[in-house]
């Protein structure tokens, strides 16, 4: 069986971690092994960090896979799947390293075990280069429960960079039988809505990003309510999160704060985010498009959407999902331009 081992340049494409998290949900449900080399090689610091490490060592624990080369830093890993189970799990990051990464990475073969899991993770919850913790919950699983998956996810305690020490327990519940995605119109906007949150710092610096939001949506002319929130925390943090709802679609944008960053900025980058997304025909966000290709290419029948821009980051996990899967996945649009996505399982 290990003659027949799938070989990962990754340093391909993007280049990323998410070559390697794409790899082991797909090993795990697929249960073909594979060997990743040149991991994160043009990266600051290549080989596994801690996240990476810990999203190896969670897939490995809950398929029972055997592993070469879960070290920290190492560039080269081989991972030899057994079978999934479902069960009650606890991962410490023992970083800020995102919590959402390591999660992403385990549902998909947790979901399709047939019975229902726990997962604690201690970690990053508002992390850069990482979806946030609310936007799982509010975009993540808001699509995810449009195709069949089904999972609530409860933060606990918000963990901001640099500090971390944030909690998010989750309940998977097995899948439902599995629907393909199929929108290719958005329609009209009904509203934006926003949360501003804080965690132990001013709720005056909630109330300046919450202002600048509200002032932006205004020249938009946007219907919107934005909430604030306080996050209990270990570290300090700040977030905006603005959710776009349309008649058949929504898409989320958010910005973390940092220090000597002005809260009218962190609103500004949402916004302009939001506004980018606005001037296309996207039918879901850039990020949300990377995130569907996985659930998606396990459906039967054809999904179809359109993304604001397609990513380096997206054509990358595409080609790996590729190495996988009997799929055909076809992206009409060019690098950075919005385009077609078509998802069709081919067996």
């Amino acid at each position: 069986m290990h003659n027949d081992i799938i070989r990962i340049d990754g340093s391909f494409g993007e280049g990323g971690g998410q070559i390697l998290r794409t790899a082991l949900s797909l090993s795990a449900i697929t249960k073909k092994p594979f060997e990743i080399y040149n991991i994160r090689a043009n990266r600051k610091t290549p080989g596994l960090s801690h996240q990476h490490l810990q999203a190896v060592n969670a897939t490995a624990q809950i398929c029972n896979a055997e592993v070469i080369g879960n070290q920290l830093q190492s560039t080269d890993l081989k991972f030899y799947p057994r079978e999934i189970r479902a069960g009650t799990y606890y991962f410490n990051i023992g970083t800020a390293g995102s919590i959402p990464l390591v999660l992403q990475t385990i549902f998909y073969p947790l979901s399709l075990t047939g019975d229902p899991s726990l997962i604690n993770i201690i970690g990053g919850t508002h992390v850069t280069h990482s979806p946030c913790i609310d936007y799982l919950t509010h975009q993540w699983l808001y699509f995810l429960k449009k195709i069949g998956f089904d999972a609530e996810v409860k933060t606990l305690r918000a963990g901001f960079y640099p500090r971390g020490g944030g909690e998010v327990s989750i309940k998977i519940k097995p899948t439902s039988q599995l629907q393909p995605l199929r929108i290719e119109k958005r329609g009209k906007l009904i509203q934006v809505k926003g949360i501003s949150t804080v965690s132990n710092l001013d709720i005056n610096i909630a109330q300046r990003q919450q202002l600048q939001a509200k002032k932006r949506l205004l020249e938009y002319g946007i219907p919107h309510e934005i909430s604030l929130e306080e996050m209990p925390a270990i570290g300090k943090g700040t977030m905006l999160l603005l959710i776009g709802k349309f008649e058949h679609s929504q898409c989320c944008y958010f910005s973390l704060g940092a220090i000597g960053k002005r809260a009218e900025t962190v609103a500004d980058e949402a916004c302009n985010e939001l506004s980018f997304f606005l001037e296309t025909t996207g039918v879901v966000d850039e990020h949300l498009a990377d995130q569907l290709i996985i659930p998606l290419t396990l459906t039967k029948g054809t999904s179809r959407f359109i993304t604001p821009k397609v990513t380096q980051h997206f054509l990358t996990n595409v080609a790996i999902v590729k190495l996988f899967l009997p799929v055909g996945i076809c992206v009409s649009g060019n690098l950075n331009e919005e385009g077609l996505v078509e998802i069709e399982y081919l067996r």
